[in-house]
């Protein structure tokens, strides 16, 4: 903020700072927005300036707060742990890993969850909020597990689900484009959805707990 702070003082004494704020308002694309809000008239009133600024400075850029919005592993977990009723002697496994062969060499391929019940389903989280460079990686890295683990001859009848989370974001085109191209190979559910649970409880075949 200080260069801007700096900005602003220059062009308020300069007597140029309207001008400046038009020319910056009109140039496109930038990481900034100006909204023109009116003017302060303090005539006749017992309000500081200073202190007009203050309160104004906190409103707009001050500390937001705690923020409400639960993240994808507070999710998946309740998900998981707190909405579906298992049988005896079944549950979900967390953080499991399969040990495979890939050109001649070993290599551990992890998944978040695995539940073993008719047949195998691995479940894997992903956030779908985060820069496009990182989730395009995230999106392969989840595609090759999935490809590499499907013919594993230890697993009974594979399935995939993948949790995925839009967090703040709302969906896109690209967005759109990663989901198509997960659910070729994987079941996805949008943990943040009011049937969520139902839908898992249904590809895992268990179950809602009566109180979800």
């Amino acid at each position: 903020m200080k260069a801007w702070i700096d900005y602003v003082e220059y062009h308020l004494t300069s007597g140029t700072f309207r001008e400046q704020v038009q020319r910056l308002s009109s140039r496109p694309g930038q990481n900034y927005r100006i909204d023109f809000r009116g003017t302060v008239d303090s005539s006749g009133s017992d309000v500081e300036i200073g202190s007009l600024a203050d309160n104004l400075f906190s409103e707009l850029v001050g500390d937001p707060g705690p923020t409400t919005v639960q993240s994808i592993d507070d999710l998946a977990n309740d998900l998981l742990f707190h909405r579906l009723r298992f049988p005896a002697n079944h549950h979900i496994e967390k953080d499991v890993s399969y040990r495979v062969n890939l050109r001649g060499e070993p290599h551990e391929l992890g998944f978040d969850y695995r539940y073993e019940g008719d047949r195998t389903t691995l479940l894997d989280k992903i956030s779908l909020s985060t820069p496009e460079k990182t989730l395009r990686r995230t999106v392969h890295d989840l595609m090759f597990r999935i490809e590499h683990v499907r013919d594993y001859e230890e697993l009974r009848e594979p399935s995939f689900v993948t949790l995925y989370d839009l967090g703040r974001s709302r969906m896109s085109d690209q967005i759109e484009g990663h989901l198509r191209v997960i659910e070729r190979f994987s079941h996805t559910v949008d943990v943040r959805d009011e049937g969520a649970a139902e839908d898992v409880a249904d590809k895992l075949g268990v179950p809602l707990l009566q109180s979800a």
